[in-house]
């Protein structure tokens, strides 16, 4: 069996590339790259699991947390002093409601919110549910930093 080349990033972020030869078995060269890949995520894991466990941490089932799509900037923003959050209409992206509709209700409902564009921001979720906030959760944490981001990905 051949040695497994070494793996090497091409740049963070980016794929891995591996230059094999005509002759290299292409099944064997993706096997070993498989397993070198297990052994660096399990090493790494199992690190994880006992600096955790040193300190008294129990990280449980290694569940992933929910990394919101908004800026922690727009998720600190706090409202005005005595302004409450208006109830808004709940959309599913199921219905005969375009993304236009909704984001025009949005904008009505809440009122004075509209003004401030982290507010809207925040808020937005809150008009949400079902297949249209289940679409929400799977956005890139931190990738929407204005208003203008959320029309452009909604529609």
């Amino acid at each position: 069996m051949p040695q497994p080349l070494p793996v090497v990033p091409v740049m963070q972020g980016q794929p891995e590339v591996i230059l094999i030869d005509r002759n290299d078995n292409v099944d064997e060269v993706v096997w070993n790259v498989q397993q070198q890949n297990i052994g660096v995520h399990n090493n790494i894991a199992n690190l994880f699991d006992n600096i955790m466990a040193q300190n008294g941490l129990n990280i449980g089932l290694h569940r992933p947390n929910f990394v919101s799509p908004l800026l922690e900037l727009v998720l600190q923003s706090e409202l005005p002093r005595g302004y409450k959050i208006p109830k808004f209409t709940k959309f599913a992206r199921d219905t005969s409601e375009s993304t236009f509709e909704h984001i025009a209700r949005y904008l009505t409902e809440a009122g004075d919110l509209a003004n401030d564009e982290n507010l809207r921001l925040k808020f937005f979720p809150n008009s949400l549910t079902k297949n249209a906030f289940t679409w929400f959760t799977t956005l890139a944490p931190h990738s929407i930093q204005h208003w203008t981001e959320i029309e452009r990905v909604i529609t």
